[in-house]
């Protein structure tokens, strides 16, 4: 898919340049207080930059098939189980949303690692003043109890705000502390960007967000190991995934066979987890080749009546989804998506291990961070919480293009 250049390739990247820096820099002054506006900026963003790349290349930015290979592979079989979902409904939307997500992303990745370094490292420092004004923000609404969320809906300081108001912009800021820790690594300023995720940790603790808590703690304890061995700190996250994505229905009936959903010192949240997460793998095994088909979780919910200890009463089993991306892929893909998720995420980590030691040792921490918070909280397929991890990602590989003149 090759047409001649109409346009001058400066010119076209002089303005992709400006438009990823304008991006990061709204992303990060919405963040705090409207984290869903994250899947409309990356999808306009990658839209427009495979334009320009298009018009100024001259041709289509098809990313590198050893990378996009697994991701395409896994949401195109994603997108196959619609057929046989037991939610008809609402399978052929989420199956839409695959394609309206990853359709831009995967070519936008390309024409990202496409541009020439030197180019692109004033778009690098307006990434990066855009995560600092995210978290920044982010710290502010956490802080004061949410000034900006309540001005923008006209509330007042008497009215209470739901969980998820603050939790949401907490996990997506969990995963943006560490491109920007990474950035500012690459200023110079080594004190400040190895402060930067632990304060962020500690912020965080005082937030209801135990997930973002949990994630940010996961990565900080992989960051010591990075700094140690960056080989052994990718191998034990080959493991991490390998065992996520193979073994979660039998870990999580292990996990209700333990006793842990009615331990005095766990939170409710978590011991709710536990059960969801014993009922669906119970689930998943009844279909574990194929799965009961996309969005499936949706119309799956069951409800059971627990007669003593910490979760006594009636308990919803499945809410609209289980709280675990590997459950979910297992539930809904079946072990064929399993190992396709698999592969997708070994993948990645191979290319991790191709970048220079700086930026792996603060990917391999981001990773870890992303990892658990999506075995712990969040639908899979939620399009915002998708579109998080596109959003770290490719702040990440823009700031390292500004670093290297490496492809």
């Amino acid at each position: 898919m090759t047409t001649p250049s109409r346009f001058s390739p400066d010119a076209c990247l002089t303005w992709n340049l400006r438009l990823l820096g304008l991006w990061i820099l709204a992303m990060g002054a919405l963040l705090p207080w409207a984290p869903r506006a994250l899947q409309i900026g990356l999808f306009a963003v990658a839209l427009l930059t495979i334009v320009l790349h298009w018009a100024g290349q001259g041709r289509f930015p098809w990313p590198r098939y050893r990378l996009a290979l697994p991701m395409a592979l896994f949401f195109a079989y994603a997108c196959l189980t619609a057929v046989w979902s037991v939610n008809r409904a609402d399978a052929p939307a989420q199956a839409g949303q695959f394609l309206l997500v990853y359709g831009v992303a995967l070519p936008f990745f390309a024409a990202l690692l496409a541009m020439p370094g030197a180019a692109v490292r004033p778009a690098a420092k307006a990434v990066l003043a855009g995560l600092a004004l995210g978290v920044g923000l982010f710290l502010v609404e956490l802080l004061l109890d949410q000034p900006i969320y309540r001005l923008t809906r006209g509330m007042d300081f008497t009215e209470v705000i739901g969980a998820n108001a603050i939790n949401r912009p907490a996990a997506v800021s969990a995963l943006l502390v560490w491109p920007l820790a990474y950035g500012v690594w690459r200023l110079g300023w080594r004190k400040l960007a190895l402060a930067l995720p632990v304060l962020f940790a500690v912020a965080v603790a005082f937030s209801s967000s135990q997930s973002a808590l949990a994630g940010m703690l996961t990565g900080l304890l992989f960051w010591p190991l990075a700094a140690i061995s960056l080989r052994a700190a990718r191998r034990l996250l080959r493991v991490a995934v390998a065992v996520a994505f193979l073994a979660m229905p039998f870990l999580a009936q292990a996990l209700q066979a333990s006793g842990l959903a009615d331990a005095p010192w766990l939170p409710f949240s978590m011991g709710h987890r536990v059960l969801i997460w014993n009922h669906v793998a119970g689930l998943a095994l009844e279909r574990p080749l194929f799965g009961w088909g996309l969005d499936a979780s949706r119309v799956l919910s069951d409800f059971a009546t627990v007669p003593e200890g910490t979760l006594r009463g009636v308990i919803e089993l499945l809410p609209l989804h289980p709280h675990n991306a590997p459950l979910q892929i297992w539930l809904e893909l079946g072990g064929i998506g399993a190992l396709l998720a698999l592969a997708m995420a070994w993948v990645l980590l191979r290319a991790i291990g191709k970048l220079d030691r700086a930026a792996q040792l603060f990917a391999y921490p981001l990773f870890a961070c992303g990892l658990f918070m999506s075995g712990t909280a969040y639908g899979a397929w939620q399009t915002w919480w998708m579109s998080g991890f596109l959003t770290a990602a490719a702040a990440f590989v823009i700031l390292w293009r500004g670093a290297s003149d490496e492809r």
